[in-house]
This record gives structure tokens, sequence and C-alpha cells, in this order.
């Protein structure tokens, strides 16, 4: 029999004893319990996840689509000595592929065991049902693939103990929070041609909504990834964005394959952020971070349609580094400061209007769609203030940005 790994015999399911096992854990924020429930909800079936010595290590809840050999397995805790003996006849735990595994004659249903391995050993199992059930589709084994990739890293040898790996594990250490090991990884993939150095090289972050699981995210990530038409790389996950590097000349396709395959799977996307890399930097975390920033303004600001590179966001990434503190506008702009304590939502669109159309009164009516009289009305009856501000080029340029400022604000609830 195969020994279990210490890791399966110390876990109680808490998040503080998992980060113990390596950063990547730390990452997913995942416990073996979430791992099953998550996959049970996406396939619409049970799910069990046993040790090498086929020990219950974590199951979903019992629904519909079990049997006899299912509930005394979850009751007793591990398979009975018959199960064990059968699967050592057939080499269960060599398997490195999906295996269908007929139980008929022990008084089970037909199930599909998904063996979990690193590089040398196999460390756990999936099991699920297939008998009496649909057939499982291609988005189902791509979130069966995300339970076993973080399984995987819940069990597997600590980063520093990891061999080094394929292709996508190098990409997969594009933004390891250790520095060596970030510029390490960049090294290798431009060696490898998967990167370049320099601007031809873009990183995207994706926002989804946070009801999104993070086994279906970490699927759908990986599916993009290897879609034959694109040019994506999965390279992690944080604050709750997706992460690629590609192509910059493949940039409006990118964009539309990540919200076409997303909406595959009846996900929103709520904005994609991006940035180049820059050729001076060792690797990419300067252009992950500012995509982020990206992504967190396009997020917030409806009229750049969910899409923007920090290049273009200059003005916006500015705003967004002052404090959500309304008693600033009196020193930015008096002007600003009374539009939005006193005014009203007519004035502020005017005014903003008004400044976006770089004051052309042709362009500003056609935006309002309202007649040159009465946009020249509603200028004349403006606080004192703005109308001050309107005629001085400093003071104007500061009241545009104010305003700017106060819907970057209430978008992002800092007011």
């Amino acid at each position: 029999m195969t020994d279990t790994p210490a890791s399966v015999k110390s876990v109680t399911g808490s998040v503080t004893q998992l980060s113990e096992m390596g950063p990547s854990v730390a990452i997913t924020m995942m416990n073996f319990q979430d791992v099953v429930d998550e996959l049970a909800n996406t396939l619409g079936r049970s799910v069990i996840m046993g040790d090498p010595n086929h020990r219950l290590i974590a199951a979903s809840s019992q629904g519909k689509d079990i049997d006899h050999m299912r509930a005394m397995n979850v009751i007793q805790r591990e398979a009975p000595p018959e199960q064990k003996e059968y699967f050592e006849t057939i080499k269960l735990n060599d398997a490195h592929q999906p295996v269908t595994v007929t139980l008929r004659h022990l008084g089970g249903l037909e199930r599909l065991a998904v063996p979990v391995r690193d590089s040398r050993t196999h460390l756990a199992t999936f099991w699920l049902i297939l008998e009496n059930l649909p057939p499982l589709r291609g988005m189902d084994f791509a979130a069966i693939e995300a339970a076993v990739s973080v399984t995987r890293d819940l069990l597997g040898p600590k980063d520093a103990e990891r061999e080094p790996g394929t292709s996508d594990d190098i990409m997969g250490c594009l933004l390891s929070p250790d520095s060596g090991e970030r510029r390490q990884a960049f090294d290798e993939a431009v060696a490898r041609r998967r990167l370049e150095r320099g601007e031809h090289t873009i990183v995207y972050a994706v926002d989804m909504p946070v009801e999104v699981g993070t086994l279906d995210r970490l699927s759908y990530a990986r599916h993009l990834s290897a879609t034959r038409t694109s040019s994506l790389a999965y390279i992690g996950e944080r604050k709750e964005l997706l992460l690629f590097v590609g192509r910059s000349s493949d940039t409006a396709d990118s964009a539309a394959l990540i919200r076409k395959e997303a909406a595959l799977r009846s996900i929103t996307v709520s904005a994609i952020g991006t940035a180049h890399h820059n050729r001076l930097s060792p690797d990419i975390l300067e252009a992950a971070n500012q995509a982020e920033m990206a992504a967190g303004i396009v997020r917030a600001v409806p009229q750049l349609a969910g899409l923007g590179d920090i290049s273009a966001l200059g003005v916006w990434a500015l705003l967004a580094s002052i404090g959500g503190d309304r008693s600033y506008l009196q020193v930015f702009s008096p002007a600003a400061f009374v539009l939005c304590t006193e005014g009203d939502e007519i004035q502020r669109h005017t005014i903003e209007t008004y400044l976006d159309g770089a004051c052309h009164v042709g362009v500003v009516c056609e935006q309002l769609h309202i007649h040159r009289a009465t946009l020249y009305y509603r200028l004349d009856r403006m606080p004192q203030a703005v109308k001050d501000a309107l005629d001085d080029g400093a003071q104007r340029s500061a009241l545009h940005m104010c305003l700017k400022l106060i819907r970057l604000w209430e978008s992002t609830g800092r007011i």
C-alpha cells in the first residue's frame, strides 16, 4: 500500500494550517471541502476525494446520484477491504489519467476515478459516479482539471522542493512572490519564445463578479489558455483578478475571446485592464500591477466600455490615487466643491459635458441634446464660483479633473 502523504494526515480544513503548506495554497484560499463542494456544484453530481489508501479526505453533500457503496464509504470514512483489494488489482494508484471503474460486482455504480499526482507521487483520487447520469462535457472536464490543480497545490511539495517544470509551470511562476524566481521564470519564458521583452508583451487583468467560484474561474482560465485561437497564457490570480499574458498585436482579438469564452460559461466579465511590459523591467510584475490598476479604473468608469490600457488612463490613474475625502475638493477646486454640495445633477452633467467638449458650444449641445439658448441659460445660472472657474484656465482644468474625481469616488463607493 502507498503511504498517505503527511499533508493529508495533518489537514483539519483550516485556512491557517493550509497556508503553512506553501504560497500556492495561500493564493487559492481553499481547503479540501471547498474543492469538492465547488466541483460538485459545477458538475451537478456528488464528489468524493480519497487518499492513496482510499480513506476519505472530503465529500460533497449526498445527492440523488449516490449508491449504497458511496454512502457507506462516507459513513465509515474509508473503502472496505474488498474495494481496496480490487483497486490494488487494477493498479488504480498508478493511473496518470482519469479511469472508468466498474464496480457492479461489488454492488456499486460505474465511477470515474480522477488521479491527483505530482511529478513523483500519487496524492489523491476524485470519485464521480457516471452510471445513470448525463455524460460529462468538455467544460466539466475543465472544472475537474481545475480541482486537480488546486488539490495538487494543497497536497504537493512546497515550491522550493518542486522540480523544474514545463513551459506552463514557468508561466505560472511569472508572478512568484520571490523576485529571483520571478525573474528566472521571465528569462526562461523569453528564451523559450513564449514572451518578448518590451511592449510586444502585454498583461491582461480580467475582473469577474465575486460570486464566480474559484474552480469555475480557474477552469475558465485554463481553458482560455488552451484555446487554439488564443495567444493568452494564464499566469495567476491576484486581488480577485485573473491575469493572462499575451502578444500586444492580438489585443483586440484577445479581449473579444476573453468575453466570448466567459459568455459560453454564463460568466460576466466586468472589466479588462491591460499594460505593456517595460523593456527595462526584469520581469512582468510592474506590468501586472498596472494592468490591475487599469481593470479597477475601467470597472469604475462606465464610459470606458469595459476595456482600457493603463497608457491611456493616466488621468484616471492620477485621480484613483487620491483618497475619498470630500473636503479635498475645497482645496483642489472650490467650484467643484460647490457643484458637489449645492448644485444638482443637471448642473454637474452640463458643466462636465461642456468641459469634455472643450467648451465648443455646438459639440456640447449635440451631446446634451439641447438648444444653444438652453445651454447659455444653464451656464448663466451656475453658481458664481463655477463661472469664475470657467473664466480661468488653471481653475477650469482643476474643475474638470475634480468633476471626474467625484464620479470616480461615487462609482467606487468612496463617497
